[in-house]
């Protein structure tokens, strides 16, 4: 009997049970239900990225915020160029006024050449009562203190000479031009140089001075032996009345420093010897000085005229002319 009962075992796949297949908490999905349900699972799936590639969501937002921003600093930006603009402006205008005053002064340089074209060189001059006289431009020191120092003119007279040293006969003519020279105290070799570079016109015009009955004085540096190279005391004897010595210090180590002379510390040695022959020659001489140089010096040359029996005269210093 139950051999039977195996033999009569239900048929179907081979005699074998079908095995089920078991889902762990998951249900298979079947039919149409279970298609829309993966539909619906895709659709999920592809949203983010249709909303990033036409430019919607979170990414959208990042994109907006420069674009606020921009918006912004667009017044700002636009002020700043603005005041940029201006500033370009302002330069470009004061860059224009330059160029014009550089043109007007131009034109007053070529208005000043032309009157000093037109202008005669000034031979003679007056001044606290007394003829000057301006022999030359030439000079051995380039003194600090000089008048002529940056100046174009020495109390309205322009005394730089544009066209050569005058002849003895140019500054007579110059002197007659003054009319009654009896009304004048004295005539002073005295300008923008020194006057012993000009010893023959000198001695010349003083004694055509001393026709008219002006004394005469002659205003040195003392360097006119080494700047002639010989000894000139003995040609202005006779025709200067008066020599007036420029000191300026008390020894040459002081003096080549202000006074700068082309001939070094012997410029110093040389004006000290010259006073010393003036006064053995019967030429009455002094010593000058300026008092910019101070109390203690201003006493120590006191002292160094002394010593060789000239005297000597303290002048104010002449700040403007």
């Amino acid at each position: 009997m139950e051999e039977e009962k195996k033999v009569n075992a239900p048929e179907g796949n081979g005699g074998h049970r079908r095995r089920r297949h078991r889902h762990h908490g998951k249900k298979r999905p079947n039919g149409e239900n279970g298609q829309a349900q993966q539909n619906a699972q895709a659709a999920q799936k592809q949203a983010p990225q249709q909303k990033q590639a036409n430019g919607q969501g979170k990414p959208q937002q990042k994109q907006g915020k420069p674009q606020q921003n921009a918006q912004k600093n667009q017044p700002q930006q636009n002020g700043q160029n603005k005041q940029k603009n201006a500033q370009n402006g302002q330069n470009r205008d004061r860059e224009r006024e330059r160029e014009r005053e550089k043109e007007r002064e131009r034109e007053r340089e070529k208005n000043r050449q032309k009157q000093d074209e037109n202008r005669k060189d000034t031979y003679v001059y007056t001044l606290d009562g007394n003829l000057y006289i301006n022999l030359t431009n030439k000079c051995s020191n380039g003194c600090d203190f000089c008048v002529r120092n940056e100046r174009s003119s020495y109390y309205g007279n322009y005394l730089w000479l544009r066209h050569g040293d005058p002849t003895a006969e140019k500054v007579i003519a110059a002197l007659n031009s003054f009319g009654d020279l009896k009304k004048y105290k004295e005539v002073v070799f005295c300008g923008f140089g020194e006057p012993t570079y000009k010893v023959a016109e000198m001695v010349a015009v003083a004694d055509y001075a001393h026709e008219k009955g002006l004394k005469t004085r002659l205003n040195t540096n003392g360097q006119g032996n080494l700047i002639n190279k010989r000894d000139i005391v003995p040609e202005l004897k006779g025709h200067i009345d008066f020599v007036n010595i420029s000191l300026n210090a008390s020894c040459a180590e002081k003096y080549q420093p202000i006074c700068r002379s082309m001939f070094g510390e012997n410029g110093f040695a040389a004006l000290i010897e010259f006073a010393r022959i003036c006064r053995r020659e019967g030429v009455d001489c002094r010593f000058s000085i300026v008092d910019c140089i101070g109390e203690e010096e201003v006493d120590a040359c006191k002292k160094l005229a002394a010593s060789v029996s000239v005297p000597l005269y303290v002048r104010k210093y002449i700040i403007d002319s």
